[in-house]
C-alpha cells in the first residue's frame, strides 16, 4: 500500500477533493462562527518541525513512522508522523494550507473539539496500518487531512444543507453530488493501493458514527425530528 501520497492519481485526487470539500464546506456553515484555534495551534504544532526538517534533517528521522523504531517501543511516532512531511518543503506547505482550511471549515460545521478528534483519529488508525500491516515508513499530516474532510462529506450526504430545519433543496443537491463525487475519488484511490483513500472512507465512516450519536442524543433529549439531523446548536456551543 502506497502511503506517500506522491503517485499522479493521489495528486490529482487530492486536489479534486479539496476543491469539494472547500465548495460543500461554505454551504454547510452555521450563523455561529468562533475563532477557529484547532486550525491555529495544529499549524503551529504541524508546521515548525514540517518547515525546519528540510534544514534540519534530523527532525525526519526522530518523528516520522519507522516501523522497526516503533517495534522496539517508540511508539510516539505514531503521532509525531503528523509532523515529519515526506514530500520535501512544497509539499510540507501545501499540506499546511489544507491543516488550517480543513479545520478551520470542520471546527465551524462540527464543532472545534469533534473537529479535532476527527483530525487525528484517522491519522492515528492509518499510522497504525502504516507500521504493523504495510510495514511502511513516512510521515505527514494528509492522513488527517483527508479524514477530517471526509467527515464533513459524510455530514453532507446525510443532512445536506447546514441549517436543516431551512434547509435549501439547490444546497443540498450540490453538496450531495460534491460528496458523492469525494466518494468516488476515494474509492478510486483504494482501488489503486493508496493508503490516503482509505483515510478518506475511514474518516467518512467517523463522520457517520458523529453523525448517529448526535440524532440518536437528540432523539433521546426529545429534540423536534427535524433538529436530529442536525449539529448545528452543538455547533455553535463548540
Amino acid at each position: 500500500m502506497d502511503t506517500s501520497g506522491e503517485s499522479i492519481a493521489s495528486i490529482v485526487g487530492h486536489l479534486v477533493v479539496i476543491v469539494l470539500f472547500i465548495n460543500a464546506a461554505l454551504r454547510m456553515l452555521p450563523s455561529v462562527r468562533p475563532f477557529p484555534w484547532p486550525a491555529v495551534v495544529f499549524v503551529v504544532l504541524i508546521g515548525a518541525p514540517s518547515l525546519l526538517q528540510a534544514w534540519v534533517p534530523q527532525i525526519t528521522d526522530a518523528l516520522a513512522r519507522d516501523p522497526q523504531a516503533t517495534l522496539r517501543g517508540q511508539w510516539w511516532r505514531i503521532l509525531t508522523a503528523l509532523g515529519a512531511q515526506d514530500g520535501g518543503l512544497v509539499a510540507a506547505a501545501f499540506n499546511l494550507v489544507v491543516v488550517a482550511v480543513a479545520l478551520t471549515l470542520a471546527g465551524w460545521i462540527w464543532g472545534r473539539w469533534l473537529a479535532i478528534a476527527l483530525y487525528l483519529l484517522p491519522s492515528i488508525v492509518v499510522n497504525v496500518l502504516a507500521v504493523f500491516v504495510w510495514h511502511a515508513a513516512g510521515g505527514g499530516s494528509s492522513f488527517a487531512n483527508d479524514g477530517l474532510m471526509f467527515s464533513v462529506f459524510a455530514l453532507a450526504l446525510l443532512v445536506g444543507s447546514r441549517d436543516a430545519a431551512h434547509p435549501s433543496p439547490r444546497s443540498t443537491v450540490v453538496v450531495h453530488i460534491f460528496g458523492g463525487v469525494a466518494v468516488a475519488a476515494a474509492i478510486v484511490l483504494v482501488a489503486t493501493d493508496d493508503a490516503h483513500g482509505v483515510a478518506m472512507l475511514l474518516g467518512l465512516l467517523l463522520g457517520v458514527v458523529a453523525w448517529w450519536v448526535f440524532r440518536m442524543r437528540a432523539v433521546g433529549a426529545g429534540r423536534p425530528k427535524q433538529q436530529t439531523t442536525s449539529v448545528r446548536t452543538r455547533s455553535a456551543a463548540g
